[in-house]
């Protein structure tokens, strides 16, 4: 079992990539519960706890375990305008089955929403699981009516690979799901 650690996963000029703590556990109910970020989440908390139970629970079993998703902080660099905020959130899962691909996701507080952050995050994360897990391919599921997303995703290179109807139950209802991927050979 490869023991959690709490340095960061990957960093940029503006950001710190690094694993979700208790700490962290009111900025990510705030952030998660706002209207417009929720609306497509899966995970939405019902109280910062949640979130910290939730922290907890992932620091104490193998990193990155296959079939498990694990959360990821994006946080500011202490030189930048957002030092030390806690902005948003990516997160993985490398699938049980197959354990060469990954699935992701992110979050991010309305207050960053257009300043390049989730670009930024997700190359950071993308990088670091195809040179960290030595991946094959990763992907996204994200829904239709989510434009921003699909349009983030294709900008940074993901492709989209499948319309699937009707294929996910989500929220009480079954809904339509766009799957975006890229291979490591397409992401070097």
């Amino acid at each position: 079992m490869q023991e959690l650690d709490f340095n960061p996963l990957a960093q940029s000029d503006r950001l710190i990539l690094r694993p979700m703590q208790t700490k962290d556990a009111q900025a990510v109910f705030q952030y998660r519960n706002q209207p417009d970020v929720k609306l497509f989440q899966g995970w939405t908390p019902a109280s910062s706890n949640e979130v910290a139970e939730y922290a907890t629970q992932m620091a104490s079993r193998e990193f990155a375990k296959p079939g498990e998703w694990f959360q990821v902080i994006l946080e500011g660099q202490r030189n930048t305008s957002i030092a030390d905020e806690v902005i948003g959130d990516v997160a993985f899962c490398i699938e049980a089955d197959m354990e060469k691909q990954a699935e992701l996701g992110i979050a991010l507080d309305t207050s960053y929403h257009g300043q390049g952050y989730a670009q930024e995050a997700i190359k950071l994360l993308v990088s670091f699981l195809f040179e960290r897990f030595d991946l094959h391919r990763i992907h996204v599921s994200i829904d239709p009516q989510n434009i921003a997303s699909r349009k983030l995703f294709k900008r940074i290179g993901f492709r989209e690979e499948a319309h699937l109807i009707s294929a996910v139950f989500f929220k009480g209802e079954w809904v339509d799901d766009i799957i975006m991927a890229t291979l490591q050979s397409e992401w070097r």
